[in-house]
């Protein structure tokens, strides 16, 4: 699936994408965790500043594949891409970031561009706001996608669970694993959270045809998503490396 002559599109659109919405995985995971012992690019970070969960809306968002182009190889070309939000999509996905929030340190923060995107953003808000009354014990605040590009390398420390959308996850995900050592340590689940269909744990970065052979692959990042699986179907002890 990752070879290189597969013209782009294909792969993402063809088969994750439509795998994820029909496998119903809400649920996009991505720990950022700096490592003892593993380098990272960010001068002074410690393990101890570095521990949050990013959970990114897996199924809509800019990422449903839809839109279309008229005139197209023309001067007066005009692309269209929608970017589908739904009440729905976006409760269960906050609903699971503020239980994970309630198992780890109770804080929970909102990333969006509700400024710019104001009907999306909205949303999104009025869900977190109404899912928070059931959760009073959590710490709720708000970043903008622009300034959590900002604050996430200087301080991760100031994160513990951080629920997007669907296009914002996918960026600064990439951004939380450079922080915590590069590509080949992160680690990522694709959850359905009713259990109708099975769920998928893979290393962020996908497959590398380019470095085959080469001695130059990290496997970290495929075992800790075997660990996240684990855990994932009650193996907790074994998900630890215990």
């Amino acid at each position: 699936m990752g070879d290189p002559s597969v013209e782009p599109g294909i792969l993402e659109r063809g088969f994750i994408l439509a795998m994820r919405q029909a496998f119903e995985q809400a649920v996009n995971l991505r720990p950022v965790k700096l490592y003892p012992g593993v380098a990272t690019p960010i001068a002074g970070l410690t393990p101890e500043r570095c521990d949050l969960v990013i959970v990114r809306e897996n199924t809509e968002g800019a990422y449903v594949g839809q839109g279309s182009t008229i005139h197209a190889n023309t001067p007066n070309t005009v692309a269209i891409q929608e970017s589908v939000n739904t009440r729905q999509g976006i409760e269960r996905v906050v609903e699971y970031s503020f239980k994970l929030a309630m198992n780890r340190r109770k804080k929970l923060t909102l990333c969006h561009k509700k400024n710019i995107l104001i009907e999306a953003g909205k949303l999104w808000q009025d869900v977190v706001n109404s899912v928070a009354t059931r959760y009073p014990e959590v710490n709720v605040d708000y970043v903008h996608v622009d300034a959590m590009c900002f604050h996430l390398p200087v301080a991760p420390e100031k994160f513990d669970v951080v629920v997007t959308d669907n296009l914002f996850g996918d960026i600064i995900t990439d951004l939380g694993a450079v922080i915590q050592g590069g590509l080949g340590v992160a680690a990522s689940g694709n959850l359905n959270l009713d259990g109708s269909a099975p769920s998928m744990f893979e290393a962020i970065h996908g497959s590398a045809p380019d470095i085959a052979g080469k001695g130059w692959a990290n496997p970290v990042g495929a075992i800790l998503s075997a660990a996240m699986m684990l855990a994932h179907l009650g193996e907790k002890a074994a998900g630890a490396g215990n």
